[in-house]
């Protein structure tokens, strides 16, 4: 027969394995639900100045509550929209949605996107030949 005191113990080491248990599970199913819209941390007009054939461009990422423009000269305008995400590690978000440039039209388009301080990258995550284009400062 058990002693009072070893039940005790026990009792205390059952209730606290349970409680782990239970804190583990909802912060892992917190972590994997979908939200509307883009994350806060997101928000707001991004830029990218780069040199190509001699030539300097400027990118523009502008991400709103529901959706996401980017922008270049002489270029037609890409467009995130429907978005819902999840945030998939420290900064890191996946993003999905409709993408839209010119006459294409990409349903469940997916966004992968990491910020950094003041900075952020994406690429499209349709296929993984697509690699990050550069960092994007915050305006």
């Amino acid at each position: 027969m058990m002693r009072k005191t070893e039940k005790v113990w026990l009792i205390g080491l059952t209730v606290l394995t349970m409680g782990v248990v239970t804190t583990a599970t909802t912060t892992q199913a917190e972590a994997a639900s979908w939200h509307a819209g883009t994350p806060k941390a997101l928000r707001g007009t991004w830029h990218r100045t780069y040199h190509d054939q001699g030539n300097k461009i400027s990118m523009h990422f502008k991400v709103s509550g529901k959706s996401i423009d980017l922008a270049r000269k002489n270029h037609t305008e890409s467009k995130w929209t429907n978005l819902k995400y999840r945030q998939i590690g420290k900064g890191t978000y996946l993003l999905v949605g409709t993408y839209k440039t010119g006459e294409l039209t990409e349903k469940s388009s997916r966004l992968k996107i990491i910020k950094r301080k003041n900075q952020l990258k994406f690429k499209n995550a349709w296929s993984s030949k697509y690699e990050y284009l550069g960092w994007y400062q915050h305006s």
